[in-house]
């Protein structure tokens, strides 16, 4: 999306927060309940999943699979462009340790891997986030629908 369109609907989005912010904070609001259930209360852990998860889905090989095979665990362990302890707490301001310790707790539920200091999602992880990725999916519908209301209003 070419700079001034988007910098048009974010203007359009700014000035309709009011109005839309009901439409915007309840998915979110939804997939924070929805991830908060999967990890057990430990929305820590959510970030961190997500953190891993982004850098498998920048991976040029993750855009080749399909849902099927993703959901059917035949990617047993996701591709990523890297990411490590370190990385993860720098991104998210977390410290250090307490990365180390819930990256180990996933470690253990089988969530991630670790190859040498690389830490990897894995095919369990992907099929037991699934009612955090419909939420998500159901998030970005939203927000698409929302944005196109006020794009049609601005035409």
């Amino acid at each position: 999306m070419p700079g001034s369109e988007r910098d048009r609907l974010l203007a359009q989005v700014h000035e309709s927060y009011p109005a839309i912010a009901p439409d915007l904070l309840e998915p979110i609001l939804r997939f924070m309940t929805v991830g908060r259930s999967i990890t057990g209360g430990d929305t820590d852990k959510i970030t961190i999943l997500l953190v891993v998860a982004v850098r498998s889905t920048q991976h040029p090989d993750f855009a080749t699979f399909t849902t099927e095979e993703l959901k059917a665990g035949r990617v047993p362990v996701l591709p990523s462009l890297g990411i490590n302890i370190r990385s993860i707490a720098d991104s998210t301001g977390m410290p250090r340790e307490s990365v180390r310790r819930k990256v180990s707790e996933l470690v253990e539920a089988g969530w991630l891997v670790k190859h040498g200091n690389q830490i990897h999602y894995t095919a369990t992880a992907y099929m037991q986030v699934e009612p955090a990725r419909s939420a998500l999916e159901d998030m970005a519908v939203r927000f698409h629908e929302v944005v196109r209301k006020l794009a049609d209003k601005g035409s």
